[in-house]
């Protein structure tokens, strides 16, 4: 397999922006929302993600998905940072990881590539905290909340889009699956 002949299955531009920005040249793509498993598994996630996509297509997809787990509540909501997200917003998650007494965060992504009948996987993950409440007004989704370790105490959302690709979650799972791909 290789990048240039996958499709970035996706519905989030703001994940389609960092992947091209991340990889360097605009990806083929299809918009579609793909059902996926309600899981703590990333790894099961993408898998299961992949799979639909290609059945979907007929063409070797990529796809991706994203965590966020809050230290404090164990690892959750990981995968299902969208569903908290969606209900209580950047500021409840940030309320949420300040209630304990750890509001230490890791920002994980899992990249698939997969054609049928081979499946390659590129995983990355940032160690951080959450803010106390949300700051900035870039990237999307909890880039407000995340204050990454390896940053200067700014949140993702503080960032320009070049900054926050040069560190992130995101960006180390498309490296490692670029990677794996050329092995």
């Amino acid at each position: 397999m290789n990048l240039d002949d996958l499709v970035f299955v996706t519905s989030n531009e703001g994940k389609r922006r960092e992947a091209e920005a991340v990889l360097g040249f605009a990806l083929r793509h299809r918009a579609l929302d793909l059902v996926e498993p309600q899981s703590l598994d990333l790894h099961e996630v993408v898998r299961s993600k992949a799979a639909a996509g290609f059945e979907l297509i007929e063409a070797p997809v990529l796809v991706e998905d994203t965590g966020l787990e809050l230290v404090g509540l164990g690892g959750f909501p990981g995968p299902l940072i969208r569903w908290l997200l969606i209900t209580v917003g950047a500021s409840g998650i940030c309320r949420i990881a300040h209630a304990f007494d750890d509001p230490r965060a890791v920002a994980r992504c899992v990249a698939c590539a997969a054609d049928g009948t081979q499946t390659v996987i590129g995983e990355g993950a940032v160690f951080g905290t959450i803010a106390p409440e949300p700051r900035g007004d870039g990237g999307f989704g909890w880039d407000v909340a995340f204050i990454p370790d390896d940053g200067d105490g700014r949140t993702y959302g503080e960032m320009d889009d070049d900054e926050k690709n040069a560190m992130s979650h995101r960006r180390k799972a498309f490296v490692a699956l670029r990677d794996a791909l050329r092995t």
